[in-house]
């Protein structure tokens, strides 16, 4: 432990290193006014995983789901991971994964609630955030990035148009009428290093989406998604909510006008009406 990490509320540590592989693997962590040990949401950046930033600026829409949960007394984590150019899958999920176990290791210096944390991200940030918490505590998954030892589960996940079903993603652009669908399939052979559509690519990506994985622990999600969204059509949200719910695991979906990275998927109606009471009944 280290006394650079002790935090006063209301302030912003930027930039701190929960693992030494990667430039790459630093955390934005927002704290809260509320004193006390808080709960604390931890968000993962879309990007195609192959870009973007873990900044949340105001004005934004990660800045309104910043401001919305800091204002309820809830800490923000914000992560960086390594791109599909500098490494391929897994390694995007290990770093997710290793953010969790280290704020837990560093719960007490930082006054939070290791055992209130939830998961949230957008886009590519959301499948890592599905698919770190169907696979908490599975040694196939869990990887050995950073501290080890502390648990990566968490107790609810919020996705904002979430990639959930990597090799149907292709397919469902085809089915939505949407152009490009093979651009799909290129973001998703740069984060697995091979086709996503046939033989061991196929596999792999099978493997790697949390439809898969729906079934293997009982975490609740609430699944965002704009009725317009030609890159993650509402179909890989729709899928994963029927997959969760045959296993008995709460899902709720809230299909929204708009389209990818829409302004509108931010509103207070989604972020005060949704988000908010969703994690607030997860977190207590």
């Amino acid at each position: 432990p280290s006394a650079a990490l002790s935090a006063r509320p209301g302030t912003t540590l930027t930039d701190v290193a929960y693992a030494r592989d990667s430039g790459a693997q630093a955390l934005d962590l927002h704290l809260p006014l509320a004193p006390g040990r808080r709960p604390v949401v931890v968000f993962v950046h879309g990007g195609s995983w192959a870009f973007g930033d873990k900044e949340m600026p105001a004005g934004t829409g990660y800045g309104a789901l910043r401001e919305a949960l800091l204002a309820r007394g809830w800490a923000v984590a914000s992560v960086q991971y390594r791109f599909s150019a500098a490494a391929t899958f897994p390694a995007q999920l290990h770093d997710v994964k290793a953010a969790v176990r280290f704020l837990r290791a560093h719960a007490d210096e930082l006054s939070l609630d290791p055992d209130r944390l939830a998961l949230a991200g957008d886009s590519a940030g959301a499948h890592l955030a599905q698919l770190a918490a169907l696979t908490a505590g599975d040694p196939a998954w869990e990887g050995t990035v950073g501290v080890t030892g502390p648990s990566s589960a968490a107790r609810a996940v919020v996705s904002f148009y979430g990639v959930s079903d990597l090799a149907g993603l292709s397919a469902d652009l085809t089915e939505a009428g949407c152009p490009l669908p093979a651009a799909g399939t290129a973001l998703v052979a740069a984060l697995l290093g091979a086709d996503p559509t046939r033989g061991a690519g196929r596999q792999a990506a099978v493997a790697a989406s949390p439809v898969t994985h729906a079934a293997e622990r009982r975490v609740p999600m609430l699944l965002i998604h704009g009725t317009e969204d030609c890159v993650v059509p509402p179909a890989q949200s729709r899928r994963l909510a029927s997959a969760l719910s045959a296993a008995g695991s709460p899902a709720q979906l809230e299909l929204v006008t708009a389209g990818h990275i829409d302004g509108r998927l931010y509103a207070p109606e989604v972020i005060e009406g949704l988000v908010v009471p969703f994690l607030a009944r997860a977190l207590g």
